[in-house]
C-alpha cells in the first residue's frame, strides 16, 4: 500500500503520520484479500496534525483540568473516519471469522455526547461513571453491541480505556457490561490495525475475564481463528505478542 499524500477537508495536502499509515495499511489489505468479504469501508479525510491540546478546549470550561498528553496528542490519527466492516468469504474454505471498527478524529470524539448505556439497574455509581465515557471506536453496522470508550477525567493522564460488551452480564458471575483495558488511547489504535478490528480482540488486554470459560467460547474461537490466519493473510505484521496474552488468558 503506498501511503502518499491526502488532501484534508480544509484542502491542504499532507502525508500521513505512522499510526494513520497503519490504519490506512490495515483498511487496504481488508480490502485487497481475497479470502476476506468486506461489507463496508469507509475512509475519511486526514485533518490538522496537533502536538498540544487543540486550542478549542480552552474556550469550554467543562474542560478545564482534564490532561491532553504530548503522547496522545501527537499519536492520535487525525481523521474524520476511517470504517471497516467485514467477514470471511464462504468460498473462501477458512473458519468464520468476522471484524468491524470505526475509528473517528478523537478530539471531535471527546466532545460528543457520552454513550447512552445506564439502564433501570444501573446504580448511581455507574450512571456517573457512564457520563465520563466518549466513544472512540464501536461496530454499527455488525450491531453487536460493542464499543471502545476513553473515560475523561481531570487530572488522568494517561486516559483510562474501557470495553462495553452488552452480553457480558450473560456470563456466569458477571454483574457489569464493561471491562477496563491495559491499554492507552494511542496503543489501543495500534492494536486496532493489527488485529483489524476482529470482533472480541479487546478482550486480549484485560485480566478481568477468564477467556478458557465455556461462555467466552465464541470470543476464543475468534481470536484463535485470527492468530491461526492473520500471520499467513498479513505477513507485514507480527501476532506473536497477541497469540502469547490468548495463551496467558486460557
Amino acid at each position: 500500500m503506498t501511503t502518499g499524500t491526502t488532501t484534508g477537508s480544509a484542502g491542504h495536502t499532507r502525508t500521513p503520520t505512522d499510526i494513520e499509515a497503519k490504519l490506512l495499511q490495515a483498511q487496504q489489505e481488508l480490502l485487497d484479500c481475497p479470502a476476506l468479504a468486506v461489507d463496508r469501508s469507509v475512509t475519511g479525510d486526514l485533518s490538522e496534525i496537533f502536538e498540544e491540546t487543540p486550542v478549542i478546549f480552552s474556550y469550554l470550561p467543562e474542560w478545564e483540568g482534564v490532561t491532553f498528553s504530548r503522547d496522545l496528542c501527537v499519536r492520535s490519527p487525525r481523521i474524520t473516519e476511517i470504517a471497516n466492516c467485514w467477514h470471511s468469504e464462504p468460498t473462501a474454505g477458512i473458519p468464520e471469522i468476522r471484524g468491524e471498527f470505526r475509528v473517528t478524529d478523537l478530539f471531535t470524539a471527546v466532545r460528543k455526547r457520552p454513550p447512552n448505556l445506564a439502564w433501570t439497574g444501573s446504580s448511581d455509581e455507574e450512571r456517573e461513571f457512564f457520563t465520563d465515557l466518549r466513544v472512540i471506536d464501536d461496530t454499527p453496522l455488525a450491531a453487536a453491541g460493542q464499543l471502545a470508550a476513553v473515560r475523561v477525567q481531570k487530572q488522568a493522564d494517561p486516559w483510562e480505556l474501557w470495553y462495553y460488551d452488552m452480553e457480558l452480564t450473560g456470563v456466569e458471575g458477571r454483574t457489569r457490561q464493561y471491562v477496563k483495558l491495559d491499554l492507552t488511547y494511542p496503543e489501543y489504535v495500534e492494536q486496532l490495525a493489527v488485529t483489524k478490528g476482529t470482533l472480541g480482540w479487546q478482550y486480549l488486554f484485560t485480566d478481568e475475564v477468564p477467556l478458557g470459560h465455556p461462555d467466552f467460547e465464541d470470543v476464543r474461537n475468534q481470536l484463535t481463528t485470527m492468530l491461526d490466519l492473520f500471520p499467513r493473510l498479513f505477513p507485514a505484521w507480527s501476532y506473536a505478542e497477541l497469540a502469547s496474552r490468548l495463551e496467558d488468558r486460557l
